[in-house]
């Protein structure tokens, strides 16, 4: 029976990928079939996050085994001539690059866009710099949370009238650049294969970020004021807050819509008079009257059980829901039924479950997805069964520091 796990079977990606976007864009290649060879070199040149281990240990790092699964791991000394070649050679075998290095790494090594696409014109060369590949601060150096604030999230993720900004732990610009670039390599891969010529992508992961702001910033573009931050304010809904319930650190965030939802949460709440106060009977009321509306909805929720609460509300076709942390998510019923997790008994960091992803292939059951392999446990499979060299070619190569 088909898997999704191979729709990408045949395909084959050399990924000079370190931290999180381009390890985990290749991890999303790999985990639908496609031959992700991740390039490192040691005891230099090695993935940002190996080092985030304990005890030292680059295979034993989590951050790096989840960014990573069931990709092939070659260890190539890319600075040597014979290193650069056997790039060279792998290239002229694959379907496509993928980087997120800073721009011009890769050519400053000799292993440019040209010198690539000398050994293979169709080559798919996909970048996932952090600001783009060029412009006056494309060499700046870029992570998540410093992207979040170029993007201008940082700004908007706040409560109003605040001394500074507080923006959020989630690394947002990795997390759309890995979705963005895999989605645009399958368009470059059915172009390669209608019609033979390759291309190179730039992606700049703090442009995708921004853009997805762009409704907030149009109103500078068309009056010069800038967006101020809402906290959980909405323009549109009220009630429209995240609330705190019974319980430690257990809280509910509601959004009311219409005004056919707020009696619906008049009658949750066992409260249908208030459906009728003039204070709230319209949206444009409720709005205006938020902070009142605030009070109530708190008064009422701090009696209320979250899971209960929030179940009620939808159940009376009320958005709503529950605040979950880390431990509701790995027990969350929703996710437990549609298989959300890739459970590991064994693995070099002990037992972990980790998310599959949110994509389910009807009538196509999914693989296991393979663990990360240990740094450099390809080699000498890649040399000798895509390459072709012999036990003695590698071993030489071995001792003269080409490869690890």
């Amino acid at each position: 029976m088909p898997s999704p796990n191979r729709i990408l079977e045949g395909v084959r990606i050399i990924a000079f990928t370190t931290g999180y976007a381009g390890p985990y864009a290749g991890r999303l290649l790999a985990q639908y079939g496609a031959e992700v060879i991740k390039v490192e070199s040691s005891p230099g040149g090695l993935d940002t996050f190996r080092h985030y281990g304990e005890a030292g240990d680059v295979n034993a790092a989590p951050r790096f085994i989840e960014c990573n699964l069931a990709i092939r791991s070659i260890t190539v000394n890319v600075k040597h001539d014979d290193g650069k070649r056997i790039i060279k050679e792998l290239a002229a075998k694959s379907n496509a690059v993928l980087v997120n290095f800073r721009p011009q790494v890769l050519g400053r090594l000799g292993l440019g866009d040209d010198e690539l696409r000398k050994v293979n014109p169709s080559i798919i060369i996909l970048k996932l710099p952090g600001l783009g590949e060029t412009g006056p601060k494309n060499w700046y150096g870029t992570w998540g949370f410093n992207l979040n604030a170029f993007s201008g999230m940082t700004y908007l993720w706040n409560h109003p009238g605040q001394d500074r900004p507080i923006g959020s732990q989630g690394v947002y610009p990795d997390h759309l650049g890995f979705i963005s670039g895999p989605t645009i390599m399958m368009a470059a891969l059915l172009r390669q294969r209608l019609t033979g010529k390759g291309s190179i992508i730039d992606v700049s992961q703090g442009e995708v970020t921004a853009y997805t702001l762009g409704p907030s910033y149009l109103e500078s573009s068309i009056n010069g004021v800038d967006p101020e931050p809402r906290g959980n304010r909405s323009l549109t809904a009220a009630p429209h807050g995240c609330y705190r319930c019974q319980g430690d650190e257990r809280w509910c965030v509601v959004s009311v819509n219409s005004d056919d939802e707020w009696r619906r949460l008049c009658g949750v709440m066992g409260n249908e008079a208030l459906a009728d106060d003039n204070r709230f009977r319209t949206g444009v009321e409720r709005r205006r009257h938020s902070d009142e509306l605030d009070a109530i909805m708190s008064e009422w929720l701090a009696t209320q059980t979250v899971e209960d609460v929030a179940h009620r509300l939808q159940a009376a076709r009320v958005p709503a829901g529950v605040v979950q942390n880390g431990t509701d998510l790995c027990k969350d019923p929703q996710l437990r039924h549609r298989d959300y997790f890739q459970n590991y008994d064994e693995s070099p960091i002990g037992p972990f479950e980790v998310p599959r992803g949110g994509l389910i292939f009807k009538g196509m059951p999914e693989e296991e997805i393979p663990l990360t392999p240990n740094l450099g446990e390809h080699t000498e499979q890649i040399m000798r069964d895509v390459l072709g060299y012999d036990e003695a070619a590698i071993a030489k190569w071995k001792e003269e520091g080409v490869l690890a």
